[in-house]
């Protein structure tokens, strides 16, 4: 493997813990504003992960031996991170999250997660990891032939992430009845009806 090659795997890595940092924050942001205390929780839970996957990922990059690059010069070239700087910014201007703003952030974070999720699955079927391992190897004569087993935990994190937001999204729809009895009632009938006590 070349030193550019080295650099360049480098580079994306470090750009990938930008980003997963700059998650972490929305989701912090989110999730302070969120007066709902599950769906607060529930933000909660992508916070910290979103911030393991920053940590790994730096990590990982770091063990190339290889500059940090600086997250300005990232923002040029990855869409991600100007639309994280964008929301960042529009979430820094709400007091209070609503459930009508919830309904429409779940589903852009949806999207989100699941580019993410597809960023490390593409990132795995590469040679470029197997090569990066190599290095890693030969660095520290540590055999780390699973860290492919790193990104496949943390695309496994991001599709619990999207069935996560696909609760908070449903918990965030309007709820209509039908009639005013109570719902309760026909999820189970027959504990509506008690058998006669026995006479003495």
């Amino acid at each position: 493997m070349t030193k550019k090659e080295t650099v360049n795997i480098s580079e994306y890595l470090n750009c990938q813990s930008i980003i997963e940092n700059q998650i972490s924050l929305l989701y912090r942001n989110l999730s302070e504003k969120t007066e709902i205390p599950l769906i607060n929780v529930l933000l909660k839970e992508i916070e910290l992960d979103s911030k393991k996957h920053s940590l790994l990922l730096r990590g990982v990059s770091e063990s190339t031996k290889q500059p940090k690059g600086k997250q300005d010069e990232y923002s040029k070239n990855s869409p991600i991170l100007k639309t994280l700087s964008k929301m960042l910014k529009e979430v820094a201007k709400i007091d209070r999250i609503t459930k009508e703003n919830l309904k429409i952030l779940s589903e852009i974070l949806i999207t989100l997660e699941s580019e993410m999720g597809e960023e490390y699955y593409i990132l795995t079927q590469m040679k470029t990891l197997e090569r990066m391992t190599e290095i890693i190897n030969r660095e520290y004569s540590v055999d780390l032939t699973k860290v492919k087993s790193i990104f496949l935990k943390i695309i496994g994190d991001e599709e619990r992430h999207i069935e996560i937001l696909e609760t908070i999204k449903q918990m965030a729809a309007d709820k209509k009845q039908a009639s005013n009895s109570p719902f309760v009632k026909f999820q189970n009938p027959d504990a509506w009806y008690q058998a006669t006590p026995p006479s003495y």
